[in-house]
């Protein structure tokens, strides 16, 4: 028989030396393989978002950001042009915190409000501190699962963050009929349909608002579908307020929805002071936004029903307020990043709520100047108001005057 042939001694060597130096070295090869791959991040960065820092693993991050905004408020009758009422005030001072935790499809998001006018403190009596906790799973590329407390997809001024505002607060048609925050789940699904990018929403929730002492047997549930006829906006315009990156073709977006919330124990379903008893509501919205080149216009309609609306003690009476809202505003962006714009707001109570206190018919029209000194992070703005009431029941009218300044820094 033929004996095995033996391997020679330098082969052994050489064989060896390549398993060691494989062995040894795993990283640099593939750093070698992949010369297209992404530097890494640098552990802490200050930018656009906040305070970021980045963990080694190239997903994780953490995100701090914060806000002040304060405000001065001068008050008149229309009939005597002295001032009466003068509010200085923190309006809002928040921190929000968002991260990445884990898997790349998970983030999540917590919100702290600090202001007494930030923590709806009149209405629930105490102070309202959490504003968002929630965690969003990225399911697909177009489906992502968002779970706890957060905004509802409601209005778009509403989902609009407050930082984003070109006025120095919302319209007194979103304090009426806005969906405001709620404990539940929300999903968000984003296609695209012959061109057009839209978006579904669909949310079940507790219907009591953020941080409710308890529940009750009904649920909330809320839809919302956006469209977007001419493309999708620059920078996530159609999420905040003015032309700021001066969109250089015309950018439309559509947006309609619709909530019912059984059971409610609020006068404006998450919103709103405590009723006597449980009631069902109804809430219709629709909203529009137009862009192009400095110039931005946007309008909302809201509707709200309830078979019952009123509640009572026996001495004292807390209703729902049904009726109609419509709110329409306009801006221009010039050059030195200042922006005049103009608002009118219509709130109509339903004629059943004719002659109950803070039932009136009113109609606000604003004037608002806004220097933008980076951006919506660091800006001075300006409002002059009218308010038009008007009192169904006795037909009686009133006037007022008030002007509105607001200075915000945040990050």
């Amino acid at each position: 028989m033929r004996a095995p042939r033996r391997r020679t001694f330098p082969a052994r060597i050489l064989c060896g030396a390549s398993i060691a130096v494989l062995s040894a070295t795993p990283l640099a090869l593939v750093a070698q393989a992949s010369p297209g791959a992404d530097a890494p991040k640098p552990p802490v960065v200050f930018g656009d978002r906040g305070i970021v820092f980045n963990g080694a693993d190239g997903f994780t991050y953490l995100a701090l950001r914060f806000r002040v905004q304060e405000w001065a408020v001068f008050s008149s009758d229309d009939s005597d042009p002295q001032i009466e009422r003068t509010h200085l005030a923190v309006r809002r001072a928040r921190f929000r915190f968002e991260s990445v935790v884990w898997d790349p499809r998970l983030k999540v998001n917590v919100q702290f409000s600090f202001s007494r006018g930030d923590q709806d403190f009149e209405n629930s009596n105490f102070p309202n501190v959490l504003r968002d906790a929630n965690f969003t799973w990225q399911a697909t590329p177009r489906l992502a699962i968002t779970a706890g407390q957060g905004k509802l997809p409601g209005n778009r001024q509403r989902v609009t963050s407050s930082g984003e505002l070109q006025f120095p607060d919302r319209s007194i048609v979103n304090a009426a009929f806005t969906l405001d925050r709620d404990v539940g789940v929300v999903a968000t699904y984003a296609v695209m349909s012959g061109g057009v990018p839209f978006t579904l929403f669909a949310a079940v929730t507790g219907g009591e608002g953020r941080n409710a002492s308890s529940g009750d047997a009904g649920l909330a549930y809320t839809g919302r579908i956006e469209l977007k006829p001419l493309g999708v906006f620059g920078a996530g315009g159609d999420y905040f307020e003015g032309d700021l990156i001066r969109e250089m073709d015309p950018k439309l977006s559509v947006g309609i929805g619709y909530s019912h919330n059984e059971r409610a124990m609020r006068t404006g379903g998450q919103l709103g002071k405590p009723l006597f008893e449980p009631r069902t509501m109804t809430t219709a919205l629709a909203d529009v936004l137009f862009k192009y080149r400095g110039f931005a216009a946007s309008a909302e309609l809201a509707r709200r029903q309830a078979p019952d609306p009123f509640t009572t003690d026996g001495t004292d009476t807390r209703y729902i307020l049904v009726g109609d809202g419509l709110s329409v505003q306009a801006s221009y962006l010039t050059r030195r990043n200042l922006e005049p714009a103009i608002r009118v707001s219509i709130v109509q109570p339903h004629r059943d709520l004719s002659g109950l206190s803070g039932a009136d018919r009113q109609r606000q029209t604003s004037f608002g100047l806004t220097r933008y000194l980076k951006g919506h992070r660091v800006k001075f703005q300006n409002e002059l108001m009218r308010d038009d009431f008007y009192n169904s029941f006795n037909q009686a009218r009133r006037q007022s005057w008030s002007l509105r300044s607001s200075f915000e820094v945040g990050i």
